[in-house]
């Protein structure tokens, strides 16, 4: 599940991402734990009809169940504010009229110690509040098609079908539905039966129209109850087969009705990204079909329901748009989730990290597969300062079961904090074993449920590593890393000195590889590392004579709140002739910082060369700003007319900072022009 794609293009575009949830209470309630389960439901089979007038759904749901407890003697499913018509128990191919109780939020049903295995078919009418969604035009909002979708992440399943509605609890599940004829109709799996009119090449239909169509999918692979979906309306489809080694993968997009040409924009790189997936997990996209479906008014940006993920409106980009918002981000996190949160799923919702961490961790391997390692690393660090602003805010460990809603968890610990553990851990074991470890993850537990220890064993197990500090320090406790680093040369050594700072009941102090890459010349860069797993500690280089640059941390091991304290003239050398993209961007951050006439005129021929990556040129006009230095102000200037997108918003953030007169026409020119 992620967030509208459009308030996170606004995050992103300020270096941060917003979060569903606000500060999280760490002293409240008693702490969630994962719940009975008494019977295993093996199979969920819904019958249903839609009412749109009513907004109401009706039908029978089929639970079909066996023993788990000998000793258990009632099933207890969640259902909220259902009319129940009739309850049937079945066994040995016999129904009988079921003893039960309902209290509008439970239904607690008598099942006899005899009975291993057993089905129970529910009658019921509902008018959901969540979970399932009507929508149809009305004064206020004349344009709005008629549609359904639903959205059961986390526990709202409950609202439109009995259930156990907790991510524990997997099950392989068909789905009958009748609709207003004409409508489409997507659900999970394959359709495996429907019934619909044969419409004429002059549009009259070849028979009686009948006022209801029919559709029936199934599942037959386990899910949860909050990866249940069901979306009806009127879209234009676009399909095609995607070949992955012995098997085909049927693709499909559902858009509103004229959008296909900007369904193929957001869409288009879909198959290339199963295949990118599939090939880094080193397990084949796992279903037979992916589709993806979007509808009006929906309530996050995307939703990874198994097979068939439901989408916002707003990644339906125009030309314009899609120079500045970058949709592919959305398409990778939801796609990831078919194996992360579909075929493996978290036990429960404190380990959530494992589907939503990986999710976007995963936004990061799609986007270096197709821009590059220096993409790769920029968004890496947006997502850092994403949790950083969050973590200004509270802090709480990654798994954690201090929480009122499940949605409370949803955050920037959950999301960024997350990929950054899984970048981190990428480094600390090196990519092919990391990449090794997450297949045994996958393949060990194939369509079952998992918790953070699952994936720390399978890492241990293909690199012999000892990974309970890790997983201690990073997950299960709160917090991060705050280093002061302070770069110097003196009697024919180089020396990095580093503190760890961080403060706060139950922070560790945190077992840290400190890598630099010294510029002995412009050609000659050698690498040192040492691990530094105390408070305080430095590593030493002798040397004849002091490096052109020092880069701390090029690989992006020290992931926290980093303060570095470098010589001018080597920060000077770092910007202009850092061998990535990432050497010099930090390198226009410090000088940012440091101020003064050089670090300006450094930062303001960063800036002009249009030959420079965009990012650097971007933090150049960032850095520029924060100095709130005229001669910065002049820079940014020069530049208000630059041609990349990025770069021009960078230099009017940078403007931004002065409150001068003169600074006034460009930024109101620049926001004409992007209003335009």
């Amino acid at each position: 599940m992620q967030e509208s794609s459009h308030n996170l293009a606004l995050g992103h575009a300020l270096g941060c991402a917003c979060s569903s949830a606000g500060p999280l209470d760490l002293t409240g309630g008693p702490r969630k734990y994962e719940r009975d389960r008494p019977f295993r439901v093996d199979h969920l089979a819904l019958d249903l009809e839609l009412d749109f007038a009513a907004r109401e759904v009706r039908g029978s749901a089929r639970l079909d169940c066996s023993r788990v407890d000998d000793d258990a003697t009632s099933l207890v499913l969640d259902a909220l504010d259902f009319e129940l018509t009739k309850l049937e128990l079945i066994s040995s191919g016999k129904k009988h009229d079921g003893n039960y109780r309902y209290d509008g939020e439970s239904i607690e049903i008598s099942i006899p110690k005899r009975l291993k295995e057993f089905s129970v078919e529910i009658h019921y009418s509902a008018q959901p509040r969540r979970g399932l969604y009507f929508l149809s035009p009305d004064k206020s909002v004349p344009e709005r098609p008629t549609q359904v979708w639903s959205q059961c992440q986390d526990e709202d399943a409950r609202f439109w079908f009995p259930c156990h509605d907790k991510p524990h609890q997997k099950m392989t599940t068909e789905l009958k539905v009748k609709v207003p004829a004409g409508m489409t109709v997507l659900s999970n799996g394959d359709l495996v039966a429907s019934r619909t009119p044969e419409i004429s090449k002059s549009g009259k239909a070849k028979a009686r129209v009948p006022k209801t169509w029919s559709y029936h999918f199934r599942l037959e692979q386990p899910q949860p109850s909050y990866l249940v979906t069901l979306v009806a309306g009127h879209f234009d489809v676009m399909s095609e087969e995607l070949n992955l080694g012995e098997r085909k993968v049927h693709v499909a997009y559902y858009v509103p009705p004229g959008k296909q040409t900007d369904g193929k924009r957001a869409f288009g790189e879909t198959p290339r990204m199963i295949r990118l997936f599939s090939r880094k997990t080193g397990v084949p996209y796992p279903y037979g079909s992916y589709s993806q479906i979007v509808v009006s008014d929906f309530i996050f940006g995307g939703m990874e329901n198994t097979t068939a993920t439901t989408m916002e409106e707003e990644i339906l980009l125009d030309v314009k748009a899609a120079r500045d918002v970058d949709s592919n981000y959305l398409v990778a996190h939801e796609l990831a989730h078919q194996w992360f949160g579909d075929y493996v799923t978290c036990r429960d919702w404190s380990h959530a990290w494992l589907n939503e961490g990986f999710a976007m961790f995963f936004e990061l391997v799609e986007r270096e597969d197709r821009l590059g390692a220096d993409e790769y690393a920029y968004a890496l660090r947006k997502n850092l300062n994403s949790y950083l602003g969050e973590a200004g805010v509270y802090r709480r460990p990654i798994v954690c079961r201090d929480y009122d809603s499940p949605i409370d968890l949803f955050d920037r610990h959950l999301y960024e904090k997350g990929s950054l553990v899984l970048h981190l851990l990428s480094q600390e074991l090196g990519e092919a074993r990391f990449w090794q470890g997450v297949q045994l993850y996958l393949e060990r537990h194939a369509w079952g449920i998992v918790e953070t220890n699952d994936l720390m064993r399978a890492l241990e197990t293909v690199s012999g590593k000892s990974l309970e500090r890790f997983f201690d320090s990073w997950v299960y406790r709160p917090g991060h890393p705050t280093l002061k680093l302070k770069v110097g040369y003196a009697d024919g050594h180089l020396n990095v000195d580093l503190k760890q700072t961080q403060r706060g009941q139950d922070v560790a102090t945190f077992d840290l590889p400190l890598c630099i890459e010294v510029a002995h010349s412009e050609s000659n860069l050698k690498r040192h590392q040492r691990r530094i797993d105390t408070a305080q500690g430095s590593l030493s280089v002798a040397m004849g004579k002091a490096p052109l640059w020092v880069e701390i941390d090029p690989d992006y091991q020290l992931l926290g709140r980093v303060e570095i304290d470098c010589p001018l003239d080597m920060l000077e050398r770092q910007l202009k002739h850092g061998p990535r993209a990432k050497t010099r961007w930090v390198a226009a951050e410090l000088l940012g910082k440091k101020g003064g006439r050089r670090a300006v005129q450094a930062l303001a021929a960063c800036l002009g060369n249009e030959e420079e990556a965009w990012m650097v040129r971007a933090e150049a006009a960032y850095a520029l700003g924060r100095t709130r230095d005229e001669r910065a102000k002049l820079a940014l200037l020069e530049h208000t007319d630059t041609a990349e997108d990025r770069v021009r918003r960078a230099v009017m953030w940078g403007l931004g900072n002065f409150r001068d007169a003169d600074v006034e026409k460009p930024l109101l020119k620049h926001a004409r022009r992007e209003a335009s």
